[in-house]
């Protein structure tokens, strides 16, 4: 059974971003994948609309909070169905062969 990408994953940053690195990490996303860059790919224009449920869930603080609650709840019932003491790893390998994203630049923490 595949699992399907968080939220978090789908738009490639930490569990812990802040507000400001979600902006920028849809922006660059979004501006990559929108469907008039990609004209005729079902994949982008696929890609596009989880990219932006996935920010249009996480740049709502009440969203995202209520979001975060029901993940946390799934990942402990997955680790008692699965009978081990330890959590998913929070970045697992991709679930298919295709290269990874190349970005422009590349999101550094706050000093």
């Amino acid at each position: 059974m595949e699992r399907e990408a968080t939220l978090y994953e789908i738009l490639e940053v930490s569990p812990h971003a802040s507000a400001q690195v979600i902006r920028a990490a849809y922006r660059c996303l979004a501006q990559c994948n929108h469907p008039d860059k990609n004209p005729g790919s079902a994949a982008a224009s696929e890609r596009q609309a989880q990219i932006n449920f996935a920010y249009g869930v996480l740049s709502d603080p009440g969203k995202r909070r209520r979001y975060d609650q029901r993940m946390g709840a799934q990942q402990e019932s997955d680790i008692e169905r699965r009978g081990s003491d330890q959590a998913m790893p929070a970045h697992p390998k991709a679930m298919n062969d295709t290269p990874p994203v190349s970005r422009a630049f590349v999101f550094r923490p706050f000093k």
